[in-house]
C-alpha cells in the first residue's frame, strides 16, 4: 500500500485481550477478518491463559501479533500493555466471546474520518446468549457531540463497538488505569468525554455475549470505589465541570452508592444497604424507592428494583 492508499485507508489497530477464552474465540477473531474494511492490524494479548487460547491465535500465522504475559493480570492493566505494542491511527476492541459485524470497522472510519475532532466514536449492540441465540438490542440513546454530561447520567459507551483516534489520546496522555479492574472503559471513556467531542453510531455493529455471571458480587463493590475515583479525577483535572452540571454530578455519584447498595443486598446486609442508599434519597424519584427498596426481603428486591433503576 502506497502513501496515499494508506492515507486514504489508515491502520486500525485491533486489540483482543483473552484469557481462557478458547470456547469463542475463532468465532471472534473470523469477524475481525470478515470486515469489508481491511487495512488493520490485530494485537492479540494472551492475558496468560492456561487452555488452547495460545494456539488458536497463533493458527492464523503472522496475521495476529502475539503477545504472551509472564502472569495473569487486571483487564484494565492487560489493556494498557497490549496498547502499547498498538501503531494504529486508530484503536479498536473486541473480546474474545464477541463478535463484530462485518461492515464495523468501515463505518466508524467514514465517521471518524469525517469528523476529526472526534476522539472516539461508538454504536448499538446485539446481546446474544452464550449459544448466540438473540436476547435483545441495546441501542445508543445520544447524538454525537459535546455529551458528558448525558454520560455523567447513563454511560451507554460499549468498549466493543468503541473507536479510539489515536493521535489525540497521545495529545491528552491518557491510557487504561492499571489499577481499575472492574470498569476500566469507564474510566478512560468518560475522561475522554469531559474534553472531546463523540460520535455516536445508531446502527447495530457487533455482537455482545451475555453470561449469567457477567457482573460478579465482587465487581459490584469495585464498580462503586472505581466510579467516584474516576469522577473525582476528572474534577480534579477541571473542578469547573461540577459547577456546570451539578445535577448530573449528583446522579453518576449516587450511582457509586447504588453499585455498593446492591453488593450488600445480595451479601444480606439490609441495614449497610439502606445506610448507603438513604444519602441518594434526595437525587430523584427513582432513588428514593431504591432506597425504600433496601429494607423488603431480598427475594422481593430483586423481582422490583430492576424496573426503577437505570440501565447499568
Amino acid at each position: 500500500m502506497n502513501g496515499n492508499e494508506e492515507a486514504k485507508n489508515p491502520l486500525v489497530s485491533i486489540i483482543i485481550n483473552c484469557y481462557n477464552g478458547e470456547e469463542f474465540l475463532k468465532e471472534a477473531i473470523d469477524s475481525v477478518f470478515a470486515q469489508t474494511y481491511s487495512h488493520l492490524e490485530i494485537i492479540f494479548w494472551d492475558n496468560a491463559s492456561t487452555d488452547n487460547s495460545a494456539s488458536i491465535a497463533k493458527a492464523y500465522g503472522p496475521r495476529i501479533k502475539y503477545f504472551l504475559a509472564l502472569e495473569n493480570k487486571p483487564l484494565g492493566e492487560a489493556r494498557r500493555a497490549a496498547l502499547q505494542k498498538a501503531s494504529g491511527e486508530y484503536l479498536s476492541f473486541i473480546d474474545c466471546d464477541d463478535i463484530w459485524l462485518p461492515d464495523k470497522l468501515e463505518v466508524e472510519i467514514k465517521l471518524m474520518e469525517s469528523n476529526r475532532d472526534f476522539i472516539l466514536c461508538y454504536g448499538s449492540i446485539e446481546e446474544i446468549l452464550p449459544s448466540g441465540e438473540f436476547f435483545r438490542n441495546v441501542s445508543t440513546i445520544y447524538e454525537s457531540g459535546f455529551i458528558f454530561e448525558k454520560l455523567l447520567l447513563q454511560f451507554d459507551v460499549n468498549i466493543l463497538t468503541s473507536m479510539i483516534r489515536s493521535s489525540l489520546l497521545q495529545e491528552a496522555g491518557m491510557t487504561f488505569n492499571p489499577n481499575i479492574t472492574a470498569s476500566e472503559e469507564y474510566c478512560l471513556f468518560m475522561q475522554l468525554a469531559s474534553r472531546y467531542p463523540i460520535g455516536v453510531i445508531k446502527e447495530v455493529l457487533a455482537k455482545y455475549r451475555v453470561h449469567p455471571t457477567s457482573l460478579t458480587s465482587k465487581s459490584l463493590m469495585k464498580l462503586g470505589d472505581e466510579r467516584r475515583y474516576t469522577l473525582q479525577k476528572i474534577l480534579v483535572v477541571n473542578p469547573c465541570l461540577n459547577a456546570r452540571y451539578p445535577a448530573a454530578f449528583k446522579e453518576a455519584f449516587a450511582r457509586a452508592n447504588y453499585y455498593e447498595a446492591r453488593w450488600f443486598m445480595e451479601n444480606g446486609k439490609h441495614i449497610a444497604a439502606f445506610k448507603k442508599m438513604i444519602s441518594t434519597a434526595g437525587v430523584g424519584i427513582r432513588y428514593s424507592i431504591l432506597t425504600v427498596l433496601t429494607l423488603l426481603p431480598l427475594f422481593l428486591w430483586k423481582k422490583i428494583h430492576l424496573k426503577y433503576r437505570n440501565r447499568v
